[in-house]
């Protein structure tokens, strides 16, 4: 099993755990929704994993996925302060 394949299966499961436990958040708050169809999430990413990820700061996370070669490379994100919400970068008008 090569190291790319490695990281490609924890962002997989680890999303899939994080998106499973967004859905049940907000299933909690809105009692009329229903359950996530695919619910298995194996104890460690919903036992350990989330939890832990959800109270680790942003700033962390960022330094830990680019040392583990998990982000984009190639381009420069732009510059936003804290409480201004992502917005696509400014395409170059076509020539």
């Amino acid at each position: 099993m090569s190291l790319a394949s490695t990281k490609k299966r924890f962002r997989a499961s680890s999303e899939n755990a994080l998106r499973v436990d967004t859905l049940e958040r907000l299933r909690k708050a809105h009692p009329d929704s229903t359950r996530p169809s695919n619910y298995d999430v194996p104890a460690f990413w919903g036992k350990l994993f989330v939890p832990i990820y959800r109270k680790v700061p942003w700033g962390l996370k960022t330094v830990a996925m680019k040392r583990m070669g998990m982000t984009a490379k190639g381009w420069t994100p732009p510059p936003r302060t804290p409480g201004t919400p992502w917005q696509p970068p400014k395409m170059p008008p076509p020539e």
